[in-house]
């Protein structure tokens, strides 16, 4: 019997072979877009699953004003694996400096992680070379990533091979890892023992109970009692942290939630991708549904004459189904092939190296099933409706070819499809066109500092002799003073795209109940002026002052003022929580957007960071931008002279503000595409009902031209029914639109209003899209001849 189904779904399928393609074609791109959101979505939703002992795996949290941050004081683990038998093991996860590797005369530098002997008794990152148990046991031991060790070694196996670090100690390879998942919350190419950080002064000085900068995790016993752990913390916080720290909240966070912790709209990206593919898949139901009955019309006389030769409504039911079927298999491998060939890899380059997606089918068979389940649920729905509609046709009229039976009911459930798809379609055009304007204000915004004719030379290029290096870059500097085209210049730690995220507490010299969190890092002479930083009061830092250096001078932003409460503060003196100096306030900024305008200007102070000399910025303002070759060429021939690991490389400051919005644009250009998607199953969706339409009102169009109808007013006729559905869905999108784009605006701190235009235009092109779908269909009923639509008579 199965054979008999197949064959004549062969024959089906064929015989409307336009509506199959057309099927096909918007079903598999359709699944192809949801393959990679249920794809991306479940990979969010397991990170770092992978680690099989994840349930007793929890981070050392500080919580300060009702958040909780994945850093706290680095002395705290070894006290707590002494006074605590909750705990079984612990380690560091502490970044500090990526080491210059060299093997032969290949030097690599990578990301690198100081961590703990017990580092791999905690996670589960397994090794492709060496003994877990012993890898970082020894001082002068390290772990390669397996790309890492591919570019030093080739293809050989490593371990036991000496390398040396930064130019001066030896090494031993005890290990090498094997791929890191990319929904993992650490990602890094190389493993040292920790206990190499106590050689650097400026860690073990900062190393104590108060600075809280340390990654700690700890790996509690089977049995253990979180919660009552957690209620001794408070004790170790009061017997040994600084006294300046002792109001801060010790808790233990679950690593589960660690990257939750680390990014706190990271679970919108998960809400996000859930919510498109969910709306795809109505819409391209919807599609299946209305191109399915439309093609099914024709064999109204077909399902009456199996009714009266005794089918039941089950053998009906699954033909349908059958053919319907093959549809959606075939869609399927073909959304795979789409999304496994074309779609993920687009995905990655718009990830750009963040959390990359890949298809493991030993992994990702919960996607893999989820979607297949998808498929054969609107194989089900899809295949059910159209033989419903026919078997609910009276039998005596379907036999004679006439479709007039129940018309009302079925063409409300039809008008109430293609409102609802067109609705859908409408809101992604109007989160489309919202999440472009931001992007546009972001950029557009004033940012409180001019970014152009700006270039941003990166310095730091790992100097083999740093005493050199530094007098060779006083003559570069004093050269650039000397240069026509140069308007100022500042050599700094930062630039205005990418401080620090490093805290500390500040209070009005004798009155320390008035403490301020403030964001604090390096100033630097000539910053001020090279980027253009209104000043409210005071002055820059100056290599003419000597009192900048022995007064501890800084300089505040708008908004650290305020949060003093101060009107003034040039003049004012400081202390810093923890720190015996006192600070005094040479000048005070406008506030501007060190950060993306996703955040808020938060209170911000400078320290005089010492003389001018090369740091790891040398930026540029230009007063000819036409010549900024000939400066490039220039600078590049003089730190050409000095012997480095990196070369000099630059950018336009403009152009690296645009890169801090890669990521939203990224998400907008996901959004465009899965909007156009969307658009197209629609055009599609609405084809099919104007042509089960045109096929319901045969006999009336051939009536109408036979009463000297014309083609124009038949045409319009048959659209007019369809742009008043479209209206209507403009009419419910609009308001839901509107308050989603509100939402989703809500979640930038500086963002654009949503405007009445973005409605204009999502329903313009809406009205337009659907016009060009019907109105080749209707033109092509209404010049249809008459005397063949009256003749079913």
């Amino acid at each position: 019997m199965f054979r008999n189904y197949l064959t004549i779904a062969l024959r089906t399928l064929w015989r409307n072979r336009l509506f199959t393609a057309i099927n096909i074609v918007g079903l598999s791109v359709g699944l192809a877009c949801v393959v990679v959101l249920v794809l991306f979505a479940q990979q969010a939703l397991t990170f770092d699953g992978f680690h099989t002992q994840i349930d007793r795996i929890y981070s050392v949290q500080t919580q300060s004003d009702g958040q909780a941050y994945n850093q706290t004081v680095y002395p705290i683990l070894d006290q707590m694996l002494r006074d605590y038998p909750e705990i079984e093991t612990g380690t560091h996860v502490q970044s500090w400096n990526n080491p210059w590797i060299q093997y032969g005369d290949k030097y690599i530098q990578k990301q690198t992680a100081y961590v703990d002997s017990t580092f791999f008794r905690i996670f589960s990152f397994p090794l492709k070379y060496g003994d877990p148990a012993t890898a970082l046991r020894q001082k002068r031991s390290v772990v390669l990533s397996d790309e890492t060790a591919q570019s030093l070694f080739g293809d050989v196996n490593p371990v036991g091979k000496a390398v040396t670090l930064d130019d001066s100690l030896s090494y031993t390879i005890t290990g090498v890892l094997d791929k890191i998942p990319s929904n993992s919350s650490q990602q890094f190419e190389v493993l040292m023992p920790a206990a190499n950080l106590m050689d650097f002064p400026g860690f073990s000085e900062n190393a104590d109970w108060y600075n809280g900068f340390a990654t700690v995790f700890v790996l509690l016993r089977p049995d253990a009692d979180k919660a009552g752990l957690e209620a001794k913390l408070p004790q170790l916080v009061k017997k040994h942290f600084a006294p300046e720290g002792q109001k801060r909240i010790i808790r233990l966070g679950a690593y589960k939630e660690f990257i939750h912790t680390e990014n706190p709209t990271f679970s919108n990206l998960i809400y996000g991708a859930v919510t498109i593919a969910a709306f795809l898949l109505i819409i391209i139901s919807i599609n299946l549904i209305n191109l399915n009955t439309a093609s099914a019309l024709p064999r109204a006389k077909e399902v009456a004459m199996r009714q009266v030769v005794g089918a039941t409504r089950q053998l009906v039911l699954r033909q349908f189904w059958v053919e319907s079927g093959l549809v959606v298999l075939a869609s399927l491998a073909l959304s795979v092939l789409f999304a496994v060939f074309f779609l993920i890899p687009r995905f990655n380059q718009l990830r750009d190296g963040r959390m990359q997606l890949e298809i493991a089918w030993a992994t990702d068979y919960p996607t893999i099933l989820t979607v297949a389940g998808i498929a054969i649920l609107v194989a089900l729905v899809a295949g059910t409706y159209p033989a419903l509609y026919l078997l609910g046709l009276k039998t005596t009229e379907a036999v004679k070819g006439k479709l007039a039976a129940s018309p009302g009911r079925g063409r409300l459930r039809q008008n109430a499809l293609i409102v609802l798809q067109f609705t859908l379609a409408v809101i992604f055009m109007l989160g489309t066109i919202g999440l472009r304007e931001q992007i546009q204000f972001m950029k557009q915004a004033d940012l409180g500092y001019d970014k152009d004719k700006v270039l941003v030379f990166k310095t730091d290029l790992a100097y083999r002799n740093e005493a050199a290096a530094r007098s060779q870059g006083q003559a570069i500097l004093a050269k650039l003073r000397q240069d026509p085209n140069v308007v100022s210049f500042t050599s700094s730690e930062l630039t205005p795209v990418n401080f620090w995220n490093n805290f500390n507490s500040y209070y009005p010299d004798g009155d320390e109940a008035r403490q301020v969190r403030i964001r604090h890092v390096t100033g630097a002479v000539g910053f001020t002026e090279t980027f253009k930083i209104p000043l409210l009061e005071g002055r820059n830092f100056s290599d003419k002052t000597p009192a900048d250096s022995v007064n501890h001078a800084v300089i505040l932003n708008e908004s650290a003022m305020k949060a003093f409460g101060w009107t003034t503060a040039v003049g004012k003196k400081l202390r810093q929580l923890n720190n015996n100096e006192v600070f005094t306030v040479v000048g005070v900024t406008k506030d501007y957007h060190y950060r993306s305008l996703k955040e808020r200007v938060e209170p911000m102070l400078q320290w005089y960071g010492g003389r001018e000399q090369l740091s790891s910025f040398l930026s540029v303002r230009l007063a000819d931008e036409d010549k900024a070759p000939a400066l490039i060429r220039e600078l590049e021939t003089q730190f050409g002279k000095i012997p480095a690991r990196r070369t000099l490389s630059y950018v336009y400051l403009a152009d690296e503000i645009g890169k801090t919005y890669q990521s939203i644009e990224s998400i907008w250009r996901m959004v465009s595409f899965v909007t156009i998607i969307a658009i197209l199953i629609a055009c599609a969706g609405i084809f099919g009902l104007i042509s089960l339409v045109a096929r319901q009102r045969t006999k009336e169009i051939g009536v109408r031209k036979v009463l000297g109808a014309s083609v124009v007013s038949i045409a319009a006729l048959l659209s007019s029914d369809f742009m008043k559905l479209v209206a209507l869905a403009i009419l419910i999108a609009s308001p839901l639109g509107w308050w989603l784009g509100v939402k989703l605006l809500s979640y930038f701190a500086y963002h654009t209003q949503v405007q009445w235009w973005y409605i204009v235009v999502a329903a313009l092109l809406a009205i337009g899209i659907a016009l060009g779908s019907v109105i080749f269909q209707a033109v092509r009923a209404a010049l249809a001849n008459p005397v063949t639509s009256l003749r079913s008579e």
